[in-house]
């Protein structure tokens, strides 16, 4: 007996070990697996990248990815100047970053990397004044502009983490195209010192700073106006030639070069036409950013982060359909992210993906990611050796590409068919558009998120709720006030709510109800006998429109008039049961039809009308 227990008590123990053994197992194995899930899904490129077929596509890469390098060049200096920044600041934006994308990002046409309106919400720090009333000097800017790309990498990465892109949901597409519109209008306005060859007082309100380019006209200089319109007239006729015979000429890049000699030869500098200088070569230095100024900068963080996701979404999303795979919103919040995060060490100011270079690198015929990363090695060779050949660069120059490139933020045969079409969209965009040029970017942008929250919450207080008639000869039926032929069948209200109803709205179906009520009273000689409520429109429903559904059930059981239900989906059934609101609006007052419904309230009243006879 004494040897049983001992033997039962060391398989215990065996046993025991086992299980820990199992336990330790199948912990190692959940971290494994979670690990690697965590891997492929933030890290895109480990899903792609070993897949990639390099016979196949690397041809084509290679030349979408020169083929907009060499756009870059030009756009990414331009747009360097419009932040307020050296030219070579364009280049570090354009370079290493383009690098960082296809490992985070999921987009695989997505030309990423300065764009006009980034640029533009840029200056509107770095060509601001000090507390002293003074301009800050080339070295504060760029801080200010390496500290915006760090904290809008860092509030994209925390967004993207916590999967907050259902957010861009809440702003409309007229009052994002009024915002895009004004911006182009200022990014225009930004430029005008270059092509006009006078400056001016620039202020916060782009419509004053308007008005000081109007009475300081007698300034104007013909020599860089001259020049600025040759230059912008050039990159459209090439625009026109690549589109009218199929080529693919780098316009911008061309006329750069032409600048340059002309100006070298003919040293139009002298003629009110300023150069770049020297651009420093190789390399930048890689440093963290400096917190200075950050409440400062936190308003166009914010805004940034915003506008740089909803360009980028829209531009992705575009040329993903085209070519048949997804593109996912939280995890680009992350690419975008990291890519600006880490981009500020190297001299990186904000970036977002870019209409032009998209479909630049579309037509061109890029397969993959590789075509970007071949586009950043390109810009890294370039400020490696080849920064000595913009000395001579003009200023107008780069005015005219910037200038030729917002053109395609205008857009106002969209405001002729909102106008059309929905006059409430044509106000929600003026709004938008009148409000940034008037007050500036950020207010722009915040008036027009308002704009749109506004609208969100005037169409859920105030839910279409319609008069329902049968179409004559059959069992369907519409809204009386589109279909004039509909027949209304005597004795009852019919109504349809194209809304969930929630707290926000259900006091409003109660005061519709109730006085469609008062409305039959007086106009109809045939007693009320039923009143239904179409529910199709109605795909969800909380407490507050539980209880308002329940009130209005009791009042009309109370004065002997049919209360029923048509259309109701799953969702609110589900809700109704959960809530008991079925014990008061009984399963037989519900129904699959709204013709059922009728049927059914017209024979409850002949029902009613002959035990009231007995």
């Amino acid at each position: 007996q004494k040897f049983f227990f001992k033997k039962k008590k060391k398989t215990d123990q065996n046993s025991e070990k086992a299980n820990l053994e199992k336990k330790r197992k199948s912990k190692n194995k959940n971290f494994t697996y979670s690990l690697t899930w965590a891997l492929y899904h933030y890290l895109p490129i480990l899903t792609w990248f070993p897949q990639y077929n390099w016979r196949k596509y690397l041809k084509d890469d290679f030349v979408a990815g020169v083929t907009v390098g060499v756009l870059l060049i030009a756009q990414g200096m331009a747009y360097a100047k419009l932040a307020g920044l050296s030219p070579e600041y364009g280049l570090y934006s354009s370079g290493l970053p383009l690098l960082i994308y296809p490992i985070f990002g999921t987009s695989r046409h997505l030309g990423f990397g300065p764009v006009a309106l980034i640029s533009l919400l840029v200056s509107q720090i770095t060509m601001s004044t000090n507390k002293a009333g003074y301009d800050y000097s080339q070295s504060e800017k760029t801080s200010f502009a390496l500290l915006i790309a760090f904290c809008v990498g860092l509030t994209q990465i925390f967004m993207g983490l916590i999967k907050i892109g259902f957010i861009i949901n809440f702003i409309s597409k007229p009052v994002i195209q009024g915002f895009t519109n004004a911006a182009a209008f200022v990014i225009i306005l930004s430029q005008l010192q270059h092509v006009l060859g006078y400056n001016v007082n620039k202020s916060h309100y782009p419509i004053l700073t308007l008005y000081n380019y109007l009475i300081n006209i007698k300034k104007f200089r013909w020599q860089p106006f001259l020049f600025g319109t040759i230059n912008t007239m050039f990159i459209l006729f090439v625009k026109y030639a690549n589109k009218k015979f199929n080529l693919e000429l780098p316009g911008p890049i061309i006329c750069v070069f032409l600048s340059i000699s002309l100006t070298q030869i003919f040293k139009l500098n002298r003629f009110g036409i300023s150069i770049q200088n020297k651009i420093p070569k190789g390399f930048p230095s890689i440093k963290g950013p400096v917190f200075n100024e950050l409440t400062k900068v936190a308003p166009t963080v914010l805004t940034i982060s915003f506008i740089n996701f909803l360009e980028t979404m829209a531009i992705a999303t575009k040329v993903a359909d085209k070519h048949g795979y997804k593109i996912v919103p939280d995890q680009e919040l992350i690419g975008s992210g990291m890519t600006n995060f880490l981009g500020s060490f190297v001299g990186g100011f904000p970036m977002a993906g870019s209409f032009s270079r998209t479909a630049v690198l579309d037509s061109a015929g890029g397969k993959t990611h590789v075509a970007g990363i071949i586009t950043g090695i390109v810009i890294i060779l370039t400020y490696l050796f080849f920064t000595p050949l913009f000395t001579y660069l003009p200023n107008v120059t780069l005015a005219s590409i910037i200038l030729t490139s917002v053109i395609n933020l205008i857009e106002a045969k969209e405001a002729q068919y909102l106008f059309k079409v929905r006059r409430l969209d044509f106000f929600a965009f003026m709004i938008s558009l009148i409000s940034t040029f008037v007050f500036g970017v950020e207010w722009g942008i915040a008036m027009a998120v308002g704009v749109s929250l506004v609208f969100v919450l005037w169409f859920s207080i105030k839910p279409n709720i319609s008069v329902l008639g049968r179409i004559p000869n059959t069992v369907v039926y519409r809204d009386i006030d589109l279909y004039s032929g509909c027949i209304k069948t005597p004795g009852g209200i019919l109504l349809r709510m194209d809304a969930p109803l929630f707290f926000v709205n259900a006091n409003v179906l109660r005061k519709k109800i109730y006085q469609k009520e008062e409305e039959y009273k007086e106009i109809n000689p045939v007693p009320l006998f039923y009143v239904l409520l179409d529910c199709r429109g109605m795909t969800d429903i909380d407490s507050t429109g539980l209880g308002v559904l329940s009130e209005i059930a009791k009042k009309y059981t109370k004065q002997g008039v049919f209360f029923g239900l048509a259309n109701v989906n799953d969702q609110v059934t589900k809700l109704m049961k959960v809530s008991s609101l079925d014990e008061i609006i009984k399963p037989n007052h519900i129904f699959s039809r709204v013709h059922d419904a009728v049927e059914a309230a017209i024979k409850w009243k002949t029902i009613w009308t002959k035990k009231e006879c007995f």
